[in-house]
């Protein structure tokens, strides 16, 4: 269980990663402002959910 939330925790990270840098830069260079906020919402909360299963895993460890 322990090895499926830390898979989990890198895929949303990696997730939280791609939206951040690159769909957010390529919805504002195609001037669609809501897409870019939608990806960036998005990927801050990857960030966070992933950010509170580590954080899980560093005091349940």
């Amino acid at each position: 269980m322990i090895r499926l939330l830390a898979c989990t925790a890198m895929v949303l990270l990696f997730s939280a990663l791609i939206l951040l840098s690159v769909d957010r830069n390529i919805y504002r260079t195609s001037g669609w402002v809501r897409e870019s906020k939608y990806a960036a919402v998005l990927g801050w909360a990857c960030t966070g959910a992933a950010g509170f299963i580590l954080a899980g895993l560093l005091i349940y460890l």
